[in-house]
């Protein structure tokens, strides 16, 4: 196995296995609620799981923010600045939770409101929020420590953060849904707490290891810890991040918004569509990670023709994988659904739309994977422009034709979704192709 293989595999398999076990704490909840015996039971806890998803992934940018940084610092040999960034993460963490939590109240409304569905799925799904909601600061403090692991390219903490996360959540889920073990049985909203407890245990893990392995970074001098460039830096890392991630959910919400008017089974169906489409994106950022942390760090080091090397190599990794997906998904699909929900009408949905998940799974690997790259090369003003461009010239254009002048219904909106992907890749692609994405700050600086 050459050397550049090695390299992203030593991060990638760690990442990939913390990855796909990601979306497994929405999985056990979807798998589990959909075997009550209520369809709306499925749809609320899709709802109120999706506006979570807006606030965490909106958040997200303190995860790729703080590893982008990280790893540019780390690669020129700079433990000050890596900690300093983590300091500063940690704050802007408390501050977004703390707004958050205090505006729960005009977010489940707004986020419901949007939403839609039927009173029965609102009902059941504000009460899964008013307790998830408590989960909001552990998050975001583990966005910040993930990112600042994964920048020192340590891939086995978020790993076991994550895996001790969902085996708690599991349990939990399987104790509170159903009332086993002595729980109550507490059926939605025994979801919700399982997810608090899954990311109490996650919390507890992360802060472990960071006093376990990074005691010396602590001993580093608080000096310009609010420095005004630094700051900037931040700033600008972080918004224009959060510009991106907002497109992309902005996108997602309105799939969401669109499906929940096709009936409870239709959006029964999309909710594990969503989740199967998660296992690919989570199993591909395993590499897109790497790509975070392998090519941030050499040009930290300014090491622009490994950098662009290292790319091009995760870029096979990512196009492999998102093939691999697709054939399996093409044969595989029908198993998959089953395994979800024992509600046939909604299996026969998901099995509607197979072709279109499957055929889109390896231009997805490539745009993942073009995220991972300019994320680690901090060029997050033009990913941002990218994301924008394909949300407003491709998916709102591609939404409104195919599902309300055609009417094509689920199959009409998950169609526009993949006309988003392929928006995405055609915007990045040229990006990568020249030179602009290898201009460091580390350089500037």
């Amino acid at each position: 196995m050459s050397s550049l293989n090695r390299q992203v595999l030593r991060l990638a398999i760690p990442n990939l296995l913390a990855s796909i076990s990601v979306p497994l704490i929405g999985i056990a909840d979807t798998a589990m609620i959909g075997h009550l015996p209520e369809v709306a039971y499925l749809g609320a806890v899709a709802t109120a799981s999706t506006i979570f998803d807006v606030m965490f992934w909106g958040a997200g940018f303190l995860r790729m923010g703080t590893t982008s940084l990280v790893a540019q610092y780390f690669g020129a040999g700079d433990r000050r600045s890596c900690i300093h960034t983590l300091y500063r993460a940690l704050f802007i963490a408390l501050i977004l939770a703390l707004a958050l939590f205090l505006l729960r109240d005009l977010i489940a409304w707004a986020g419901f409101r949007l939403a839609g569905g039927s009173p029965e799925i609102q009902e059941w799904g504000k009460r899964y929020f008013e307790v998830r909601i408590y989960a909001v600061p552990l998050v975001m403090a583990l966005l910040a420590l993930n990112g600042f692991f994964l920048g020192t390219a340590n891939a086995m903490v978020p790993m076991y953060i994550t895996l001790v996360a969902n085996l708690v959540n599991i349990g939990a889920d399987y104790a509170l849904i159903f009332g086993r073990w002595g729980a109550p049985e507490m059926g939605v909203v025994g979801a919700a707490w399982a997810a608090v407890l899954a990311n109490v245990a996650a919390l507890a893990v992360g802060g472990f290891f960071l006093c376990r392995k990074y005691g010396s970074y602590f001993r580093e001098s608080l000096d310009n810890l609010f420095e005004r460039g630094q700051l900037a830096l931040v700033f600008r890392t972080n918004f224009h991040l959060l510009g991106r991630t907002s497109c992309l959910l902005a996108a997602q919400f309105a799939m969401l918004a669109m499906v929940s008017r096709m009936g409870e089974v239709a959006l029964g169906a999309n909710a594990i569509v969503w989740q199967i489409w998660a296992l690919v994106s989570y199993g591909v950022d395993g590499f897109a990670f790497a790509a975070e942390t392998l090519v941030g760090n050499r040009l930290g080091r300014r090491d622009f023709a490994a950098a662009r090397a290292m790319a091009r190599r995760i870029l096979l990794w990512g196009s492999i994988i998102g093939a691999l997906f697709g054939v399996f998904y093409s044969f595989a699909l029908e198993v998959v659904a089953r395994a979800f929900t024992s509600h046939l009408e909604v299996a026969q949905v998901i099995l509607s739309l197979k072709f279109l998940i499957a055929c889109i799974q390896p231009l997805n690997g490539v745009v993942f994977i073009f995220d991972g790259i300019f994320i680690g090369a901090n060029d997050m003003k033009y990913l941002f422009k990218a994301m924008a461009l394909a949300l407003l010239g491709v998916f709102i254009p591609a939404a409104l034709i195919l599902v309300y002048w055609l009417d094509w219904g689920i199959q009409g909106a998950w169609l526009a979704y993949n006309c988003l992907m392929l928006g995405r890749f055609l915007t990045l692609l040229p990006r990568y192709r020249g030179d602009r994405w290898l201009r460091t700050f580390i350089a500037r600086e």
